[in-house]
């Protein structure tokens, strides 16, 4: 008895060695949402918000202009050569011409805001996307006891296979409305100046499909290699 209970001391004390943690214990954000830019007509829908949110602004910083500042596009011989870039300058141009403000297809001598927006693409190479979410191991245990019980007491049981085809149908579910994660995000910001003076700011964060990053960078891009020895 006494060499139990000494056994079982020292092996909590190695334990209680074990959990010493010298860093910082990493914790997780609250559970969020993010939206997965998948088609062109996703690109539309910013591009209709952010000339929305452009107007909402310009009405309270010019409040007694009857007529707004006129708005011009900066646009970059990189953003003409990627998808995004030049597909988003056009909704843009219409968006903000659609909400009434006056859209000029050149600089007029700085007496005009100028609008620019960028993009940049974030590849993740190490992060888990995904963890078992608590109970599992626990339902799994529970699903092989059922089949067991199931073989040995039931007079039908091929019923036990209902529970798990009623799981597989809501995970089903799950994926068919929710897209999924991936490792490749993109940044699309959109600012406005008058001036030196930002007047607008806005950034919003997407998820893309990694194979879809191309469409948000110059892949005519080249790049020289220095010889650092």
């Amino acid at each position: 008895m006494k060499e139990s209970l000494l056994i079982a001391i020292v092996s909590l004390l190695i334990l209680a060695g074990c959990a010493y943690r010298p860093i910082p214990l990493a914790t997780a954000y609250p559970v969020t949402a993010q939206r997965k830019m998948q088609a062109a007509y996703h690109w539309d829908v910013l591009a209709a918000d952010v000339a929305s949110r452009l107007k909402s602004t310009l009405d309270v910083t010019f409040p007694n202009a009857i007529i707004k500042p006129s708005l011009y596009i900066h646009f970059t011989p990189d953003q003409e050569k990627s998808a995004f870039g030049k597909t988003f300058f056009n909704l843009l141009t219409t968006k903000l011409v659609q909400q009434g403000l006056v859209v000029l297809d050149q600089a007029a001598n700085g007496d005009n805001l100028v609008v620019e927006y960028d993009m940049q693409v974030i590849h993740h190479k190490d992060r888990r996307l995904t963890y078992p979410p608590p109970g599992t191991y626990t339902l799994l245990a529970s699903g092989i006891w059922l089949i067991a019980q199931a073989q040995d007491r039931w007079k039908y049981p091929g019923l036990a296979i209902f529970p798990f085809s009623a799981l597989a149908d809501a995970n089903s579910m799950v994926d068919y409305y929710l897209p999924g994660e991936t490792n490749t995000e993109v940044v699309v910001t959109t600012t406005v100046k008058m001036g030196q003076q930002y007047v607008f700011g806005d950034s919003s964060i997407y998820y893309i499909n990694d194979g879809d990053y191309d469409h948000y960078e110059n892949q005519t891009k080249t790049y020289q290699l220095v010889d650092q020895r």
